[in-house]
């Protein structure tokens, strides 16, 4: 080879270079932040820390955190997706997506703060390469959406929001339905089974929330929906409710008709029943589940306090402690089968001094076959032991049934999908009155 050619290769390569700089060692993208509120930040293997702006790649071994007010939202390669809150660091340790089972790798860190996730490809190709550890546990979670969160004693709380999902620590794994949650305290321990979802706050208005659903439609592309927390005001809602005032508890709902309801991001702010209109003052817990669109909207909560506005003296009354579940009463009821229901979500029952108790156990089965009715029953403790509510049958007037008196409840979303009710009973330890709310899915 000539003097020349030698020259050729050499400016070759070197244009070659130019063009294509680092083109081997370059890393490939393992999502893409589909959604940044608030203050986010991307922390590199180095420690060299960026504002993360939606749009940009960010890469295995890469850390996000989020601030007071962050969110994030993270769309994979493989179609998964998750959602930071507030206060939360989440690493990608380990993520490769090659289409293959044997090297395909979907470990992360979460290290503080909450998370909800929807997995993608991975974690259906190989069950086993799809795990998030945390300071306390490794949690190997085997399904579709769900979402975890640190307690303020550091243990964490799992739940299934899709399909099941398996919860590993200790050596022991713990299956899990939609809805139903776990407790991780240790590596060493192994899960416990409780009524407490994972602590996951509902995003403000301007944040995307997300609906979990199929990820992945049959040709392997994302068939996720995101849809926002309904705001507005509604005429097809029914309204459940519980509230203190002057040291008793009354509720109201079942059977009432719809009625004028107002809700920010899913949350009930006021409704009117027959010529009453209650307004939420100031507010508690809340949540939402569904979508308007779709038919199948429950939210439930509690204010700690309110006023009810009514045409007859005294015009205003002052309401504590009012809980609720509000949504879109179904109009179509099997006509057989039996169902068990797990239970979504709830409000921590209150006394009507304000004492905050526990929903211990909550369990609810439906009996559609002849004359349909329900039996539910919620177990509750303020500190001196257990009282049971409920445990009867309940029969169905439309979508609705009561015990008459200490239970009212609803029906929601297509085919009686969902179940809600509020629920009031005499405290045998404190001998004062508590009220709560509870969610239930089929």
């Amino acid at each position: 080879m000539t003097t020349s050619n030698h020259l050729q290769q050499k400016l070759l390569v070197l244009a070659l270079a130019t063009i294509y700089p680092f083109q081997a060692g370059a890393a490939t993208s393992a999502g893409v932040a589909q959604f940044i509120a608030g203050d986010v930040s991307l922390r590199g293997a180095d420690g060299r820390t960026d504002a993360l702006l939606k749009g940009k790649d960010i890469e295995s071994g890469q850390a996000i955190v989020t601030g007071a007010n962050g969110r994030a939202q993270v769309k994979f390669s493989d179609g998964g997706l998750i959602s930071l809150q507030p206060n939360t660091e989440f690493k990608i340790a380990n993520y490769i997506d090659k289409a293959d089972p044997q090297e395909d790798r979907f470990l992360v860190d979460l290290l503080r703060g909450s998370m909800r996730a929807i997995t993608g490809l991975i974690g259906k190709r190989n069950r086993a390469n799809y795990k998030v550890t945390t300071t306390t546990a490794t949690i190997g979670i085997r399904g579709s959406g769900f979402s975890a969160s640190y307690n303020a004693d550091g243990s964490m709380n799992v739940t299934s929001e899709k399909d099941g999902i398996e919860v590993c620590s200790g050596g022991v794994c713990v299956g899990l339905v939609a809805g139903e949650s776990v407790r991780v305290t240790s590596s060493t321990e192994p899960p416990v089974r409780t009524v407490n979802r994972a602590s996951v706050p509902t995003p403000g208005p301007a944040q995307e929330t997300v609906t979990v659903g199929n990820q992945t439609n049959s040709d392997g592309k994302s068939s996720l929906i995101v849809n926002p927390a309904p705001t507005g005001t509604f005429t097809n809602l029914q309204v459940l409710a519980n509230y203190t005032n002057s040291g008793s508890s009354t509720s109201f709902g079942s059977g009432d008709p719809p009625s004028s309801t107002s809700l920010v991001d899913g949350k009930l702010t006021s409704f009117g029943i027959s010529s009453d209109r209650f307004t939420r003052d100031s507010a508690g817990s809340a949540t939402s589940i569904g979508t308007m669109t779709g038919g199948d909207f429950v939210g439930w909560g509690i204010w700690l306090t309110g006023t009810k506005t009514q045409s007859g003296p005294p015009p205003t009354t002052q309401v504590d402690r009012l809980h609720y579940v509000v949504g879109i009463p179904t109009d179509i009821i099997p006509i057989s089968g039996t169902f068990s229901y797990s239970l979504i979500g709830s409000t921590a029952p209150t006394l009507t001094d304000g004492t905050i108790g526990s929903l211990t156990s909550a369990s609810f089965t439906a009996y559609f076959a002849g004359t349909p009715y329900v039996v539910a029953s919620m177990v509750t403790n303020f500190g001196g032991g257990s009282t049971t509510t409920g445990g009867s049958p309940m029969y169905l007037s439309g979508s609705s049934f009561t015990d008459n008196s200490n239970i009212k409840g609803n029906f929601f979303g297509t085919n009686a999908a969902r179940a809600g009710l509020v629920y009031n009973n005499l405290d045998g330890g404190t001998g004062k009155y508590f009220s709560g709310s509870a969610v239930f899915q089929k």
